[in-house]
């Protein structure tokens, strides 16, 4: 596997290329550390190991460097925005996961395996469901979903289980949850064995690390579980890798989705020390190693993000297990991928951000091994029960209406649909990531073109019927040829006589950045910014961006990057608005943004992505609006191009549940009073349920 970063994105040693893999030039091998000749007792922690440097006994060779890396931006706060260690306390942020699309031979066809299984974007995250429910379920694999204690986050984290276990019964009739406070030991060691898919949420206590060294590694690279059945949430018991070795046995080819776990996949805690590539790829091959061990074939760390979208193409898709890893809606395109030291024969594979602390994506596996040696389900099948339904016409015209097709593609078709042909710009964005479509969605609204979308390497049928309709006076490429090939630019001429562009940047800051300098004179007004690491800020945001001419800028939580400020620096807004809360951009980043602007940064925000997008909507509308748009706040394909159609109606982007309307939406709606409201996707990512609440909140 050659490796694919951007320029100057490893800041401690080059990536070498060395067939058929790579690895760091100069790097020392991944430690191996002794193995342990017996079980000994894990110690019990209240809250973390102890604080400390590594003890002075520590071997040379894992006595690493976690100064910070160079990887990102110099001088920007160090930390990680979204796992969980043996000290640090896990971040809800990423929920979102895209369809994997398997690409039919044609130059204008595509026909998404996902879109099969379920409507664009469908994630129904209902605790309440039972594997009854699914009579049609594919398969028997066992699927077993781990939360450990966490202390205050742990209900967040049984939250996200849940709809990880709501995802999974879809698709297996065999779908077991262990949660704290009831994780222990002897619960989740009795449920392991025989497991096809494992999913943990909890602690993650890797190595190398701040704490002191153990040569058997008897509380690393494992879980953080309860000590007893009744320590509640705030007492974390350590069993590390001799446990995992020892006394588990999963089921053969088993995959392994380790979630929201500091160390996993390279990252350190927050507050800690960046590590350096060398040192986050050691994190990586160490923390995989027990359960491959075990019998496991793939290890997936996801630090970041939510896992539905990988147990849904586990089931629904035969591809190999790194491809599904690839294709994933926040692959960064930077990977890069060593042969395993702690694990002879299996490959490693990473994929950074591009901050610098940024590793938080990373599988270490058998490159050979498929979807369906794991689950064995025949993936052209599916789920009676989520049979997608077809196209949703109005219900009332004029009052409230939904704007869907069969996939995202065609909801993205629909929604262009609305623009009258010989539209002056069409765009044209990846369907399997939300950062350059909703960036561009805000450019969308000033040129008055659409968002259509496309896989990397086809046109959809109903992206390439939408365009000949359409007959744009140009077409724009949103992203670089790692995300849309340069073979589907070409195909695109066809469509337009006055060209195909490309913006694009090395990472999604620098697209971003691209977008805004192609589109707007500096001296703006305004400038938004939201953070590149999840969507729903970013997507209601684009639709109040779009409508007032301004920019859409990404950042990380804890750092500007250079593209983003070196963005700022030429537009000179007279002011910036932040959307999101803390969690999502650190106020540390604000203050770092005051520097880009005479007038002041602000911040708008709510608790959660629905208050959030109730509050950007109430900063930027009054009462009276003639329309509003509701999408789903927990998958982003549906509502990418609705970002740029509320943009260009100048409508607020308001964000619901599959099955319910959040209180802050409500009330939000209650005082907007639309004369309009349309449902962006079918009735899988918005309700029937929600649709029928809406008609109340129409305005006079």
């Amino acid at each position: 596997m050659l490796a694919r970063m951007p320029p100057g994105l490893i800041g401690d040693a080059a990536i070498a290329p060395v067939a058929p893999s790579v690895r760091r030039a100069g790097a020392p091998d991944v430690a191996v550390p002794h193995r342990p000749s017996s079980i000994t007792t894990a110690p019990i922690h209240p809250t973390s190991p102890d604080h400390g440097a590594m003890v002075a006994g520590t071997p040379a060779a894992l006595r690493l460097s976690l100064a910070p890396s160079r990887l990102g931006i110099p001088g920007q706060p160090q930390g990680g925005p979204s796992c969980s260690g043996p000290d640090g306390g896990p971040h809800l942020q990423h929920v979102a996961r895209a369809l994997v699309l398997a690409l039919v031979a044609g130059l204008l066809a595509v026909a998404p395996v996902a879109a099969l299984a379920t409507p664009s974007g469908s994630s129904v995250p209902t605790p309440t469901l039972d594997a009854a429910d699914y009579p049609a379920a594919l398969s028997s694999a066992k699927v077993v979903i781990i939360v450990g204690p966490v202390q205050a986050k742990t209900a967040n984290y049984r939250a996200m289980a849940d709809e990880a276990y709501a995802e999974a019964i879809k698709y297996s009739s065999n779908v077991v949850r262990v949660y704290s406070p009831n994780a222990t030991w002897a619960a989740v060691k009795a449920e392991l064995q025989g497991a096809n898919v494992v999913l943990y949420l909890g602690h993650g206590n890797g190595w190398p690390s701040p704490y002191p060294y153990d040569p058997n590694f008897t509380t690393r690279n494992g879980f953080g579980l309860n000590a007893t059945a009744t320590s509640g949430d705030s007492i974390t018991k350590y069993y590390g890798e001799p446990y995992i070795r020892n006394e588990i046995r999963l089921a053969p080819n088993a995959v392994v989705l380790l979630n929201h776990l500091c160390y996993a996949a390279g990252s350190s805690e927050p507050g800690f020390p960046a590590p350096t590539l060398s040192v986050a790829m050691q994190r990586v091959d160490n923390f995989a190693s027990a359960f491959l061990a075990a019998g496991a074939r793939a290890v997936i760390a996801e630090g970041t993000g939510m896992v539905n979208g990988m147990i849904r193409d586990l089931f629904t898709t035969n591809q190999t297990i790194v491809d599904l890893w690839r294709t994933q809606y926040d692959y960064n395109g930077n990977e890069l991928s060593f042969p395993s030291t702690r694990s002879p024969g299996y490959t490693a594979y990473m994929d950074p951000d591009g901050t610098p602390n940024g590793y938080y994506r990373s599988v270490v596996g058998s490159p050979d091994l498929r979807t369906v040696d794991v689950t064995g389900a025949p993936f052209s099948s599916v789920p009676q029960a989520i049979t997608p339904p077809p196209p949703v016409g109005p219900v009332d015209p004029g009052t409230v209406s939904r704007l869907a097709g069969a996939n995202r593609y065609e909801t993205a078709a629909a929604i262009a649909a609305g623009y009258a042909p010989g539209v002056p710009v069409a765009y044209i964005a990846t369907g399997l990531n939300y950062p350059d479509a909703l960036t561009g969605a805000a450019a969308a609204g000033v040129t008055g073109g659409p968002v259509l979308l496309v896989t990397r390497d086809a046109i959809p049928a109903a992206t390439a019927a939408e365009l000949a309709r359409l007959t744009p006076g140009r077409i724009v490429i949103l992203g670089g040829e790692g995300v849309v090939s340069d073979a589907v630019v070409a195909s695109l001429t066809v469509f337009t006589t006055g060209g195909v562009t490309r913006l694009a940047g090395e990472n999604r800051y620098a697209t971003a950045a691209a977008i805004s300098a192609a589109t707007y004179a500096p001296g703006v007004p305004v400038a938004y910014v939201a953070t590149g690491l999840d969507f729903p800020d970013a997507l209601a945001g684009a639709a109040v961006a779009g409508s007032e001419g301004a920019p859409l800028l990404l950042v990380t939580r804890v750092a500007v990057p250079a593209a983003t400020a070196a963005e700022l620096a030429r537009l000179r807004p007279a002011r910036i608005v932040l959307f999101g809360t803390p969690d999502s951009v650190s106020d540390a980043v604000l203050a770092t943004l005051g520097g880009a602007t005479t007038g002041g940064v602000s911040r708008v925000a709510g608790t959660d992505r629905y208050s959030t997008a109730a509050a950007i909507s109430a900063a930027a509308n009054n009462p009276g609006v003639a329309v509003a748009y509701v999408a789903t706040g927990l998958d982003f394909p549906d509502a990418l191009a609705g970002a740029a159609l509320a943009a260009l109606t100048r409508g607020p982007l308001l964000l619901v549940t599959p099955d319910g309307l959040p209180a802050a939406a409500a009330a939000e709606l209650g005082r907007l009073r639309p004369a309009r409201i349309v449902i962006l996707g079918g009735s899988g990512v918005v309700g029937d349920a929600v649709q029928a609440q809406l008609p109340t909140f129409i305005g006079g």
